[in-house]
């Protein structure tokens, strides 16, 4: 078989142009269908079904792809009620022809339209969730927002060939209780909920029905448990989440990575967690006043911190002894240099493999007495020779006895305007810190 191309040739005279006819072999056509099927799984569902009209040999081919993507944006105006009923009538009309013993590896459910339509979508939606569940997905991604009433069928959590599962719900956290009646997922490893609201019972049931999970990710979720534990477990990742108790622990012996944003939580604890070896903490919330998680991460490698009242929160565990001894990237957030240098100080005495520092640095105005890097009325203010005013800033800061670390190669300090301390602390790191190659300042409203 050969194809016929026409290609239009460019002479001298760009004005005149003139058609030419390539023949060549049509090697497409001469792969097997289980290439076809690969190839054609790039694609997302709706453009994978126009390939029908290719040829009688491309006829059915589009029914055996492995991997389905189905998205409501291609189906132009997400605003029109008739995007979304040709929407509905596609995917169920793709998902009721494929073969009743195919199988797929991959399935994607993207439904991302207005507040203010749903036109059946949260209804058919069950429907084909079940039905992909039944061809044994290894990967099954589903994405919806603003559809409300939408229920996601219990079959999907009793699927044993899934190896990873995303699910993201955008009506609001508490329009879905996680409460399957049972969970059965042998081999999943990676499962990321955005959108549940769960009790205990639920976490348990995942905890136990989840043997070999190994990353967990739990966005917008809340949380009205006391703790989570995962023993196979080696990422977490919490952002924005809400949690119904003040104390919230995490139990992972062989948690290598954990990520915390924004969570609505004033104090997180931890049982040992000796194999953390990247750990990454933000919090913008002012009453975050305890956060004894920092204390598990003794071995971790890669760490930024970012709470207010920094100098608060080293406070027990500078108190404790507590090293660092294999860190070596650390980043420090919503840290004034002019308020905390001798936490800064007592910290990096306890990193002596440190190659990269960074600062965010908070300009604390030195006409107000009260600083917002820590409180005014703790004692951690003779701790850490706090000096709030420009005339005394030079002067408190040349009597901290400062570090030397012999493997930094690199200090970075990020902030929005030059101060005493800022110049302060550049000096000081240039002159007392062998090896270093590099001390950068940038200005920027991070």
């Amino acid at each position: 078989m050969t194809t016929r191309i026409r290609i239009p040739l460019v002479r001298q005279n760009a004005s005149s142009w003139k058609a030419v006819t390539y023949t060549g072999p049509d090697r497409l056509s001469d792969l097997p269908n289980v290439l076809l099927t690969k190839i054609l799984s790039s694609l997302k569902a709706r453009e994978v079904a126009k390939t029908c009209i290719l040829s009688k040999r491309w006829r059915n081919l589009w029914a055996s792809v492995p991997c389905l993507h189905f998205d409501l944006a291609e189906f132009s105006n997400l605003i029109s009620e008739e995007s979304h009923q040709r929407f509905i009538e596609f995917v169920t009309s793709f998902l009721l022809s494929i073969d009743e013993n195919a199988s797929l590896d991959v399935f994607h459910l993207i439904c991302d339209g207005s507040n203010t339509l749903d036109n059946g979508i949260s209804d058919a939606a069950s429907m084909w969730i079940a039905k992909a569940v039944k061809c044994k997905p290894k990967k099954l991604q589903l994405e919806f927002s603003y559809y409300q009433g939408l229920t996601v069928p219990d079959s999907l959590y009793i699927c044993d060939s899934l190896e990873e599962l995303y699910i993201r719900l955008g009506c609001g956290a508490e329009e879905h209780i996680f409460e399957p009646e049972e969970v059965y997922l042998p081999k999943l490893k990676r499962l990321h909920l955005s959108g549940f609201h769960a009790f205990d019972y639920g976490m348990e049931k995942l905890h136990y029905g989840c043997p070999v999970l190994e990353s967990l990710s739990l966005v917008h979720f809340l949380l009205e448990v006391k703790d989570i534990f995962f023993g196979s477990l080696k990422r977490l990742s919490m952002t924005h989440c809400c949690f119904d108790y003040l104390d919230f622990s995490v139990s992972s012996p062989d948690l290598e990575y954990l990520f915390i944003n924004e969570c609505s939580i004033d104090c997180i604890s931890s049982n040992k967690m000796p194999k953390v070896i990247e750990a990454s903490i933000i919090f913008n919330r002012e009453n975050v006043t305890a956060c004894d998680v920092i204390s598990s991460l003794f071995n971790v490698e890669v760490l930024e911190i970012t709470v207010p009242y920094l100098s608060g929160l080293f406070k027990q565990a500078l108190q404790n002894s507590l090293i660092f001894p294999k860190l070596k990237r650390l980043t420090l957030g919503h840290f004034c240099v002019n308020c905390a240098f001798g936490t800064l100080t007592s910290l990096l005495k306890r990193t002596s493999k440190l190659e990269i520092l960074t600062l965010y640095h908070i300009y604390c105005d030195e006409e107000d007495v009260d600083c917002f890097c820590i409180p005014n009325e703790s004692k951690l203010l003779k701790v850490v020779g706090c000096c709030w005013r420009k005339s005394n800033a030079q002067n408190s800061i040349e009597k901290v006895e400062w570090f030397d670390c012999k493997c930094l190669k690199e200090v970075h300090i990020l902030c929005d305007k030059y101060t005493p301390g800022v110049l302060q602390l550049v000096k000081r790191v240039k002159l007392s810190t062998k090896g270093l190659k590099e001390v950068r300042v940038v200005i920027s409203d991070y």
